[in-house]
């Protein structure tokens, strides 16, 4: 019975070679396997990452921070003339005295109710502040996992962009050159046909016809020869000499 190590039942070593044969990184096949291996050995659901769970435990509700505030004062208007005023209290008059302890009364459930609220938002914040603190920490850690890919991803496009700026050099060079020497090709060829143009001109000035087999080309007015040939010569000319022959 063979030793060899199973994943979900596949040999590991042929799932080595699948991925480096499909050009993963070694590093990258280390990791896959190791995975692999791990979550085939046990429970799926064991080896998952954990979700992020927050340390500062933030409370929907805070009972303590709910507000009861009710004021107890309530004026009645005095009338000049009528209304008796007085400190103390009778069954008809409450008196200054006890209208003015319940202002007292009042102001001090006020007070009391915006210390609360004071309390509270302080708490608040603090609960925010560390919440803020772990996110810092968290998005830090992310961060550090993510840089290595974002650098092997940006070195990768860069390498392509040279290559790309690479080929598009050598096509321009390839292009010059292939201009440079159509053009060369094509003054050569200038050149050659207007030295056969003037060794053909050369031998009509010293032969007075066209060489065999060259074709005949235009002269110019002031390079066109005096005389004939004798095949050239007019008839009457022609039978003029016969006459005297005879």
């Amino acid at each position: 019975m063979s030793d060899e190590e199973l994943v979900y039942g596949v040999p590991a070593r042929k799932i080595v070679e699948a991925l480096r044969g499909a050009g993963v990184a070694e590093d990258d096949v280390i990791a896959v396997l190791g995975r692999a291996i791990a979550r085939s050995s046990g429970d799926l659901t064991a080896t998952q990452t954990p979700p992020f769970v927050f340390q500062t435990s933030v409370p929907q509700f805070a009972p303590q921070c709910e507000l009861d505030f009710d004021p107890t004062f309530s004026h009645p208007d005095f009338v000049d003339g009528v209304t008796v005023v007085q400190a103390g209290e009778t069954p008809t008059e409450i008196g200054f005295n006890r209208r003015f302890h319940a202002i007292e009364t009042d102001l001090g459930g006020v007070a009391e109710a915006l210390r609360t609220v004071s309390n509270c938002i302080k708490e608040l914040r603090l609960e925010l502040f560390g919440v803020v603190q772990e996110l810092q920490v968290k998005i830090t850690a992310i961060d550090h996992r993510i840089d290595p890919l974002k650098d092997k991803a940006e070195t990768k496009e860069t390498k392509e962009k040279e290559k790309d700026s690479k080929e598009g050099k050598e096509s321009k060079e390839k292009e010059g050159k292939d201009n440079k020497e159509s053009k060369e090709k094509d003054s050569k060829e200038g050149k050659e046909k207007d030295r056969g143009k003037d060794g053909q001109k050369e031998f009509v000035d010293l032969a007075g016809t066209f060489p065999p087999g060259a074709p005949p080309t235009s002269v110019s007015e002031g390079d066109e020869r005096t005389f004939i040939s004798l095949a050239d010569r007019p008839e009457v000319g022609r039978d003029a000499l016969s006459e005297e022959d005879s």
